[in-house]
């Protein structure tokens, strides 16, 4: 696990955020307060580009993110995450480290939202949004067994990837961020494999590795890319949720994932994922993929056989 910036914890402020009180959480003081933190940048996060640069992923700004609002308000039952967008990609500038803003908001007595956001400077300096995600403190009753897959039963391969080809490709990332395992399956509006986690630090122990995460949307990545015609990147899932995180971490364990189309309209595209295996499960409703290249990437020729099903956006 990588070490929670001391600067949130120490940072001299009026924001105490929770107190407890006839069984009620409640606000202390202000209802915003924004911190300026160092974001570690170790050599293998660098695997992870787009467009020929290294851009921080999503997963794990939410994960940044998660580990300090826990670490300063831990009544708060991290279970689900909510109305997560992801604006502005972040490229990484040289060094080991990166200067960032955190921008804590609480909406009303049970909910947080946290900011990841930059400085741009120039003429004029100004704030550059790149992942905005919801807490809330409402703890969710454990189910009694997992909920069954996406799938009621084993995929019949309608088509197969290898996902050496879609690592050197499809999602040409570099070898720390190649999560997908051995083979991915097409099953009509739905794409099924395994991911293996890294033995790599991550920074909240409450969420599961982020790299399941990242393995499941790099399947609907290329799942996208069999019809529409662009390479889809996250930009937003309506809510996340996980039980028994702590078996969702193991490095060199294999997990199953599942991606289901939903929907597509202007552009967009629409998932829900879910990643399973070794007594844990992540449920991801209302994933949104888009073109951000601005019509400049396109997916090589040979992937787009499910036009003809789906047609291109």
């Amino acid at each position: 696990m990588v070490a929670i910036p001391s600067q949130l914890l120490a940072a001299d402020s009026s924001f105490t955020g929770f107190s407890r009180g006839d069984e009620k959480l409640c606000i202390r003081a202000k209802m915003t307060e924004r911190f300026e933190l160092s974001f570690p940048l170790p050599p293998w996060l660098r695997d992870h580009h787009f467009a020929g640069q290294a851009v921080l992923p999503m997963v794990m700004a939410i994960d940044f993110l998660a580990a300090l609002v826990l670490k300063k308000f831990p009544e708060i039952h991290a279970t689900r995450l909510e109305e997560a967008i992801f604006p502005k990609l972040l490229i990484l500038p040289e060094g080991d480290a990166l200067s960032v803003l955190v921008e804590l908001e609480w909406l009303d007595e049970k909910r947080l939202r946290a900011v990841l956001l930059t400085r741009k400077s120039g003429a004029i300096s100004r704030l550059l949004r790149h992942a905005e995600v919801l807490f809330t403190s409402k703890k969710k009753a454990p189910r009694e067994e997992p909920p069954p897959p996406l799938l009621k039963e084993a995929p019949k391969p309608g088509r197969v990837i290898n996902c050496e080809r879609i690592y050197a490709e499809l999602v040409p990332f570099g070898s720390n961020f190649r999560t997908l395992n051995n083979k991915l399956y097409f099953q009509g509006n739905t794409a099924s494999g395994t991911l293996i986690v890294p033995d790599l630090p991550f920074f909240c122990l409450a969420l599961p590795h982020p790299f399941l995460l990242d393995g499941a949307m790099h399947a609907a990545c290329v799942h996208g890319q069999s019809f529409c015609g662009f390479v889809p990147f996250p930009v937003a899932f309506a809510a996340m949720e996980w039980e028994n995180a702590k078996f969702l971490k193991k490095p060199g364990h294999v997990y199953e994932t599942e991606c289901i189309l939903t929907g597509k309209d202007n552009g967009e595209l629409r998932y829900d994922l879910r990643v399973w295996g070794n007594g844990g499960i992540i449920h991801v409703s209302g994933l949104m993929m888009r073109d951000v290249s601005g019509g400049a990437i396109k997916p090589p020729g040979w992937i787009c056989e499910n036009e003809a099903q789906y047609g291109k956006n």
